[in-house]
């Protein structure tokens, strides 16, 4: 087996462990309302250290497909292991509650916003790079299949908007385009690792 399909399967378990993981947390611990919770603040919860391997196969999934993609698309695929350290750098540092104000936030909970931003919001232009890069060995499936993602990331802002900086309230309801980016990021990552065991 090459390494482009080690690494797209690698890619694809990883992806399917992080959506069981998160599936399960929702049971664990109801008391997070998806409607208007983020998924990060699991990692506060009771059982915090399975959203901590949820985020570490999370950077396993993107920075793997990144491998699978490589030589198919060379450079154009680094975004997508710069996600992945967006990932796994938020394993390790919790975020603040979603309720805290922007001006209260502790400077754990700051570097877990920029983490989960490189993540949350770098994935769809990794996306769309990579998606670019291979249209001559893949076709422009995955360019065109970005937009997906692309669209999560704008309802997850649309969202966040009314925020203005003071927190997160049962009234803006983020909860369900977080959770949408992340089923659009892996279902990316499943058409790509798809298309590269069909191509080796």
């Amino acid at each position: 087996m090459s390494v482009a399909a080690i690494a797209a399967v690698t890619a694809l378990v990883a992806g399917g462990i992080t959506a069981g993981l998160i599936a399960v947390l929702h049971v664990l611990e109801p008391e997070y309302d998806p409607s208007w919770r983020m998924i990060s603040e699991y990692s506060l919860g009771r059982y915090g250290w399975v959203m901590r391997l949820a985020f570490v196969t999370m950077a396993i999934s993107p920075a793997a497909t990144c491998v699978a993609l490589w030589s198919f698309g060379g450079a154009w695929t680094l975004g997508l292991a710069v996600v992945g350290l967006g990932a796994f750098g938020a394993a390790f540092i919790d975020a603040d509650p979603i309720m805290t104000p922007r001006a209260q936030a502790t400077p754990v909970g700051r570097i877990h916003t920029v983490m989960g931003g490189v993540c949350l919001a770098g994935f769809p232009p990794a996306a769309l790079f990579a998606g670019v890069g291979v249209v001559t060995a893949l076709g422009w499936t995955l360019a065109i299949a970005s937009a997906v993602p692309l669209g999560g990331l704008v309802w997850f802002l649309i969202a966040a908007a009314p925020a203005h900086g003071e927190g997160g309230s049962p009234e803006i309801r983020i909860g369900w385009p977080d959770r949408f980016c992340l089923l659009a990021y892996l279902a990316w990552v499943v058409l790509a690792a798809v298309g590269v065991l069909s191509a080796v």
